[in-house]
């Protein structure tokens, strides 16, 4: 068995593109074998493969700056036999624990950073469409010699051994998670409550965040809608994935929770503000996901960032105010 140590440790979005990647590659090799080195919380995502280990690694606390590392690299010799290294973060802490791995050989993601900053700049952008993040991963394999054919549009449910619903599904399940990590793609939570008003009674609404602030949030929310569920800290990540496979639809930023959904096979209606798709971080597989933006036409700022975590240049957030609750509710319910 041909074994490689995998590294990518965050963000959530950028872990979960790693899942169908690793998936088809041990599809068309069972000779391969993948010591996938993340954080602890990432775990569920890839249970139930035989071919894909997780080896969960706190690099907050316990592997934390670079003696930290150093012990990380010291466990790795000591109880894996790997042939190879995929490091598929390319950031500082990679570059490190790589160096501690030496002699091992290491093949190392290219992140596009300057198309993404000719993308993103205020004036003179170069507009193009750039490469997925899962196809920038499938080629770190194939420098390492895993040869596949990478299908980028598989629609499927990625994650196994989910648990049963904990109720009976009996009518269309609606999920919607409105919050990103960063300001420049989080919709004007008021419209979120229009979308809420405008969805049938008879349909129920799952209601997707983490942390004290967005669970708040949430409840207030759910108080005036009693076919709301707000789904949070106090379930485990298997329990939410189960949730999320189940749903008919999930509206959501470009966020994590989008690529939960979509590799979960499920629809997804995300809507983009400060950043774009152009930059290589749309939704996987071909389950007709809706994008609902602005055009560039209307906004030749758009995208600002590849993350948006960039203050607005207009200083208004046209980029996500101009978009009203009928723009995302006719994407799912129709005319």
């Amino acid at each position: 068995m041909r074994t490689f140590l995998v590294i990518r440790f965050s963000a959530m979005g950028d872990v979960l593109l790693t899942l169908p990647v690793l998936v088809q590659a041990c599809e068309q090799n069972p000779d391969v074998k993948f010591l996938v080195l993340t954080r602890p919380r990432f775990k569920a995502f890839f249970d139930g493969y035989d071919q894909i280990q997780i080896i969960d690694a706190d690099v907050d606390k316990q592997y934390k700056g670079l003696i930290g590392i150093f012990r990380l690299a010291k466990r790795l010799k000591k109880t894996c036999q790997i042939e190879g290294v995929l490091d598929l973060h390319q950031n500082l802490r990679s570059g490190l624990l790589k160096f501690f791995l030496t002699p091992l050989k290491s093949f190392t993601l290219d992140k596009g950073r300057a198309d993404k900053k000719d993308l993103t700049v205020g004036k003179n952008k170069k507009r193009v469409q750039l490469t997925h993040s899962a196809e920038r991963y499938t080629e770190v394999l194939k420098q390492a010699g895993i040869q596949f054919d990478f299908d980028g549009k598989a629609s499927k449910n990625y994650f196994k051994n989910l648990p049963r619903p904990f109720f009976e599904k009996e009518t269309s399940w609606i999920g919607i998670a409105p919050f990103a990590q960063h300001r420049g793609k989080i919709w004007p939570k008021e419209n979120i409550r229009k979308v809420m008003e405008q969805i049938p009674r008879r349909y129920y609404i799952f209601l997707f965040g983490g942390g004290d602030e967005e669970l708040y949030q949430l409840r207030q929310l759910s108080v005036d809608f009693p076919n709301s569920l707000v789904v949070g800290i106090s379930y485990s990540m298997k329990d939410q994935l189960a949730m999320i496979s189940a749903l008919d639809v999930m509206i959501c930023m470009d966020s994590s929770n989008m690529h939960l959904a979509a590799l979960a096979g499920v629809k997804t209606v995300s809507i983009w503000g400060a950043t774009h798709t152009d930059a290589g971080f749309g939704p996987f597989g071909t389950q007709k996901h809706e994008i609902v933006e602005v055009s560039t036409d209307e906004l030749p700022c758009r995208p600002c960032s590849v993350y948006g975590n960039k203050p607005c240049l207009r200083e208004d957030y046209a980029c996500l105010n101009w978009i009203t609750a009928e723009d995302v509710t006719q994407r799912f319910l129709g005319d």
